[in-house]
């Protein structure tokens, strides 16, 4: 359907919504390019978009507005997705209304925790906003993130709202 650049890596959607995302060299980690407010190198082709996988390791400087309107995603693989630097993910799956699993691994079972740390790529510890970061997705209905560090958050304003399945929350 479309590809794309953006910083190292190259992002492809396929004919199945499958938008991976992966480095367009061969170093050991690939920078994700940047953007201003909601526009995502893919944001074109969001209601084209029903899967994303991190294909090879990536590393991102901003998540805000990322997937935001992406209304046909109905799953997330965040395996080799870092998040280290990023300080923002605002509106990250805001209006992701489709949206029932974000995983960090993909061989996990329907039934495992629909989002749970199992390694140390997604972390929030620099994270100071998270304000509408899931706003209006109407069908996750379990979010479980284990070690969630949230002592830099100081907006979560709206982090659930619209949030109407969600009904299995721990973020211990």
């Amino acid at each position: 359907i479309a590809e794309g650049v953006s910083g190292d890596c190259k992002w492809v959607i396929d004919d199945d919504g499958n938008l991976t995302i992966s480095s367009e060299s061969d170093d050991d980690i690939a920078d994700l390019g940047t953007w201003a407010g909601d526009s995502a190198p893919w944001s074109n082709y969001r209601d084209s978009i029903t899967t994303v996988v991190f294909s090879s390791p990536v590393n991102a400087k901003t998540c805000a507005y990322m997937f935001k309107g992406c209304s046909n995603l109905n799953a997330v693989y965040l395996d080799n997705f870092y998040t280290n630097e990023v300080t923002d993910m605002s509106f990250m799956f805001a209006g992701c209304t489709s949206l029932e699993v974000i995983e960090f691994d993909m061989a996990m079972s329907a039934q495992d925790e629909m989002f749970s740390q199992s390694r140390d790529n997604f972390l929030t510890g620099n994270v100071t906003n998270m304000a509408s970061m899931f706003e209006g997705c109407k069908s996750l209905q379990s979010f479980f993130l284990k070690n969630l560090d949230i002592h830099s958050v100081t907006n979560f304003s709206d982090m659930f709202a619209g949030c109407s399945s969600l009904d299995n929350m721990n973020i211990t």
